[in-house]
């Protein structure tokens, strides 16, 4: 007999009640369970290149934003900030590290659904002007940017996902749930306006389900219709179809689009072999615009020379393998997603940032990992960071 709109709401109502009541009475158990988690050991080198990497971050944003901290009078220290983050983001890690990663099961599906209640505000027009975008988002005292915290959550969702219905990953009907789902939080993300990021959630969705055994004709069918959809949404925005064009030949455009990447070419080619050594660059002042953000790589190779771009390249390169050998080593599938996809989150975020500073690709907004400057960024990579090392606390 089929239930009435009533009756389904009620019965509906009451599971969403029993979730909850279940959110919360994990609490003291997790709690709970944090002295114990201290006492295992966590992974210290995946810890210590994360540090290498922060300290690569703040020494070189140190160097890329003397120029305008100067002019400013010291009002903008971007190197202070970024330090303080760090600190803050290595704090977070270290708690979060306490927590045991089975515990997200049970909060995955809400921390979704908080996060695509902020996307749906700043779509809305809710949120807060960054960077000549409405990307942010402020709650009380607190500023944010709702795509960062979005990555981990879509992380654990997924991973929840996968690890729930495991027999279903090669189903037609996952493939059109995880394509569904990819398509509408990539717009949501697209329309604030920022392209990058959405490629990078989509690209992160997509490499999890190609984790977990999906048939690789739907990785295919997702591929071919993300990159269709890329190109729809660069020639729809004049100024997107803009860039693409700087991008094809950058010194034709120097005055408009071509500029930024232009100067980071120069940059790049100009660091040789040694570089010119830390502090000695020139394409800081006011040259290369955003270079403590998206462009900190063109000043690591125009001070650091190749070695210094070596260098960066092979701890990013340490750290993903690492963490597909945590993924690998993980006793059950929720640690093994939790684990590749923060492989696959931090191996997109590098490969953009580096296709964009050596114009391989259109300018866009792609920080570098650990390095570029920014709190939301940072803190919410430590943050999925410290879930990993939960996961390596509870390999052996």
């Amino acid at each position: 007999m089929k239930k009435s709109f009533s009756e389904r709401f009620t019965v509906n109502t009451g599971h969403l009640r029993k979730y909850i009541y279940e959110m919360i009475a994990t609490i003291p158990h997790m709690v709970r369970d944090m002295r114990y988690e201290a006492k295992k050991r966590c992974d210290t080198f995946l810890v210590l290149i994360i540090i290498i990497l922060l300290t690569t971050g703040v020494v070189m944003i140190r160097s890329a934003s003397m120029y305008e901290t100067a002019l400013s009078g010291g009002n903008n220290n971007y190197a202070a900030s970024q330090a303080v983050y760090a600190l803050s983001g290595l704090v977070v890690m270290y708690a979060v590290s306490l927590v045991n990663y089975r515990y997200y099961k049970k909060y995955a599906g809400f921390l979704m659904f908080v996060m695509f209640v902020f996307l749906t505000m700043v779509f809305l027009g809710f949120g807060t002007t960054y960077m000549g975008a409405n990307r942010g988002l402020s709650i009380g005292p607190v500023s944010f940017m709702p795509v960062e915290p979005t990555k981990i959550a879509v992380l654990l969702f997924m991973a929840h996902i996968f690890d729930k219905h495991l027999d279903k990953v090669h189903t037609l009907k996952m493939f059109i749930c995880v394509f569904s789902f990819c398509a509408v939080l990539a717009l949501l993300i697209v329309e604030q306006p920022a392209l990058s990021s959405g490629i990078i959630v989509a690209g992160l969705i997509i490499g999890m389900f190609f984790m977990a055994g999906a048939r690789l004709r739907y990785i295919f069918l997702i591929v071919i219709s993300a990159v269709f959809a890329v190109g729809i949404f660069i020639i729809s925005a004049p100024w997107r179809l803009e860039r693409f064009f700087a991008f094809l030949d950058p010194f034709a455009d120097l005055h408009g689009d071509g500029w930024q990447p232009a100067q980071s070419l120069m940059a790049l080619g100009s660091g040789g072999i040694f570089g010119q050594g830390i502090g000695n660059g020139v394409a800081k002042l006011s040259y290369l615009p955003e270079s403590q953000n998206d462009y900190i790589f063109s000043i690591i190779g125009e001070e650091l020379g190749l070695v210094g771009c070596i260098f960066v390249i092979t701890a990013f390169m340490l750290l993903i393998v690492r963490l597909m050998k945590t993924a690998f080593s993980a006793k059950d599938m929720f640690g093994r997603m939790i684990s590749s996809g923060m492989a696959v989150l931090i191996g997109i975020q590098v490969f953009l940032n580096l296709m964009v500073v050596t114009n391989s690709m259109p300018s866009t907004g792609v920080s570098l990992p650990f390095i570029s400057y920014g709190g939301s960024s940072l803190i919410t990579l430590l943050m999925g960071m410290g879930i990993v090392l939960n996961v390596t606390r509870n390999i052996r």
